[in-house]
């Protein structure tokens, strides 16, 4: 009975050993799979109008798919913009500039990539960019009683803080 105890001890410990590299080949595979899914990527952008030059100096706004503002850069002289060390995942992409329409576009990072990208910034025609105080505000004649009274209470103001200054 001894000899047959020491055959199945020995198989037992056969069978441990193999499940033990088993599990450990498998826990390698799986903790290696999910640090190479981690790796960062890239977004590369260029921003250009619609003749195809680039627009430097765009605002643009880097944002989770959340909407959480994740950072605000702007484009070089080239109409560049490049972010590195971004989770994979999909991002929300916010760019804009005076005098052109604003862009927004979905951008997906894929692991230890860089994803290109072209943005088309549209002009904004003449109406729409036309938003400036003077284009807003009520045209004021002479004559006109509130302007008037806007006159008369700024003369009276200024002349009030003259005489305190003396």
């Amino acid at each position: 009975m001894g000899a047959e105890e020491s055959r199945h001890d020995l198989w037992t410990k056969r069978i441990n050993t193999w499940i033990g590299i088993l599990g450990g080949s498998v826990a390698v595979v799986v903790g290696a799979y999910n640090f190479l899914q981690r790796a960062p990527g890239e977004i590369a952008a260029v921003v250009r109008e619609q003749g195809g030059a680039p627009v430097p100096h765009a605002h643009v706004e880097l944002l989770t798919s959340q909407n959480v503002l994740l950072g605000a850069s702007e484009t070089d002289r080239s109409g560049r913009y490049a972010k590195k060390g971004l989770e994979p995942g999909s991002y929300i992409l916010k760019v804009s500039r005076a005098a052109f329409e604003p862009q927004v576009t979905t951008v997906s990072v894929v692991s230890k990539k860089t994803t290109d990208l072209e943005l088309l910034l549209r002009s904004r025609s003449r109406t729409q960019a036309s938003t400036s105080p003077q284009a807003v505000r009520p045209s004021l004649t002479q004559g006109d009683p509130i302007r008037s009274a806007l006159e008369e209470t700024g003369a009276s103001f200024i002349k009030s803080l003259a005489g305190k200054a003396q």
